[in-house]
């Protein structure tokens, strides 16, 4: 396959956001932002958290939806909280 020191391994970055289901107006904000400003945690259902999980591409630094990893020629597999890809396209 490929030597180990060929692949990357890229971590995932899990950024937790709150969003306003009845005000479509208001911003997302960070979780450590809401707590930060409202002094509370979100209350549902109004206040919904959602997970976003995305990762610096190894190939071009741009930021990606770890999602979108699967169309990459390049990409292996995701491993708990790391993608790893190989040097060339396997695809």
């Amino acid at each position: 396959m490929w030597p180990a020191e060929e692949v990357r391994c890229t971590p995932i970055r899990k950024i937790r956001i709150v969003v306003d289901s009845e005000d479509p107006i208001t911003p997302a904000l960070p979780l450590k932002e809401f707590v930060k400003l409202f002094g509370r945690n979100p209350e549902p259902p109004r206040f919904r958290v959602i997970s976003v999980e995305v990762l610096s591409c190894p190939e071009d630094q741009s930021v990606v939806l770890v999602s979108e990893c699967d169309s990459c020629p390049r990409f292996i597999r995701r491993t708990k909280d790391f993608v790893y890809c190989a040097p060339k396209p396997v695809r």
